[in-house]
């Protein structure tokens, strides 16, 4: 019998590609206004906005509070993801393709659920089985392990029956060291392996591949 019982989906980069949009918004609207050193895309890539926000106003400083440049977050996301992205060709086929096969399937983010939902909504990702928010936890999001632990859960599976798909360090990361087995894909860029990567995939068909290939395994 086959080990997996679920995979689990990030959605920025992996499902749309947002991840450029947001490089460019912390690049532009957030890193230069810090007040003493420079930040950098690698520390906060992958991660919730609000998190990363309040670790580079400690670190850096900024003129504003936190609560103003989350407000500038949120009102650039309903353009984002309401008008912007593009989703990953061959996502619903996969999608189709992991529920045929009688797997769980979700979809975890560092994202707010409101974003979430204008994603799965805008590009039909439903029915999933598992939603999971940053925001839905007590403690730290990614690269914390606990919110593929919660997805899990909430699925009524253990972590290392989960394929999971990602494609940030800080992801891979936090899906490694919850037990899961790692695709790092992303959206329309080839990645390089890291320290928790169980596979790469480097295409949208590459990744329908590897994913449903863990699937079919005896």
């Amino acid at each position: 019998m086959n080990r997996f019982r679920a995979v689990l989906f990030d959605m920025d980069g992996v499902l749309v590609d947002s991840e450029p949009h947001w490089q460019r918004f912390w690049t532009e609207e957030v890193f230069g206004e810090a007040e003493r050193g420079t930040p950098t895309l690698d520390e906060v890539t992958g991660r919730n906005y609000r998190e990363s926000l309040a670790e580079l106003d400690a670190e850096y400083g900024f003129p504003r509070s936190v609560e103003h440049y989350a407000r500038r977050f949120e009102d650039r996301a309903e353009d984002i993801y309401g008008t912007t992205v593009t989703q990953t060709p061959g996502i619903d086929a996969l999608f189709d393709a992991v529920r045929s096969r009688d797997r769980g399937l979700g979809v975890v983010s560092s994202s707010p659920h409101a974003w979430i939902s204008t994603v799965v909504d805008r590009f039909d990702l439903d029915p999933l089985d598992v939603v999971v928010s940053a925001m839905d936890l007590d403690g730290p999001g990614k690269p914390a392990p606990a919110i593929y632990e919660h997805a899990a859960a909430e699925l009524g599976v253990e972590p290392e029956h989960c394929v999971v798909v990602e494609d940030s360090v800080h992801g891979v990361r936090a899906a490694s060291d919850a037990g899961a087995t790692v695709v790092r894909f992303k959206y329309d860029e080839s990645v390089p392996t890291v320290d928790g990567v169980d596979a790469l995939a480097e295409d949208p068909t590459d990744l329908r591949e590897t994913v449903l290939g863990l699937l079919d395994e005896e």
